[in-house]
């Protein structure tokens, strides 16, 4: 694999990374107003996002396993970005409908995060487990290539955690930032498609 593929899978690792977070604060937003901002319901969309991490790092695993090609994770990336551009239009009746039958206490609140976050966050899970193994040419390096992986993800969720809230939320509201982080992740997933990468064990046999 040449390095600026190489670079191109981390860069887009990064600009994910921001992105799962941004669209994070932006669906926290979306539910301030129906079950307020108290720490039972950040407790919520941090649960589901570390039960839809757990399931995409599993499964996003799994098929790279069996489909170590970029085009293959492209595909389930831009899947979760066209998820994420529908939430603004979907998720005010959705809210409307939960409220008004389901209360705002922290249930409702759970069921609420999973419906808008846990499909696009599980798919976007992929990318770590999948970006290893399309990275790794040498088993004697997993442990760096798998690193190197997890740590620019890492600084991009710092990034976006930080950038949402702290900049971002001073100049748009909560739809913008959402169609800006899912307009980011369809073109990570473009990207994917475009490099038609294979792991290199894979593409030996």
């Amino acid at each position: 694999m040449t390095n600026w593929k190489q670079g191109a899978i981390l860069f887009i690792g990064f600009m994910l990374g921001a992105a799962l977070m941004g669209v994070e604060m932006a669906a926290i937003r979306m539910m301030t107003p129906y079950f307020g901002s108290a720490i039972e319901i950040w407790a919520c969309m941090i649960a589901t996002v570390m039960l839809s991490l757990m399931a995409g790092y599993y499964l996003g695993g799994t098929v790279a396993d069996r489909a170590p090609r970029s085009e293959v994770l492209g595909v389930v990336v831009l899947v979760a970005g066209l998820f994420l551009l529908a939430v603004p239009f979907f998720a005010t009746p959705m809210l409307d409908w939960m409220l008004a039958n389901l209360g705002y206490d922290p249930p409702a609140a759970l069921t609420a995060s999973v419906a808008l976050m846990f499909v696009p966050m599980t798919l976007l899970s992929f990318f770590s487990p999948y970006a290893v193994r399309l990275l790794l040419a040498d088993p004697q390096h997993g442990g760096r290539v798998a690193g190197s992986v997890y740590s620019i993800t890492t600084v991009g969720n710092v990034v976006g955690t930080l950038g949402a809230p702290l900049y971002l939320m001073r100049f748009l509201g909560s739809r913008d930032i959402m169609f800006t982080f899912a307009a980011a992740i369809v073109l990570g997933g473009i990207g994917l498609i475009l490099l038609k990468m294979r792991a290199r064990t894979d593409a030996a046999g």
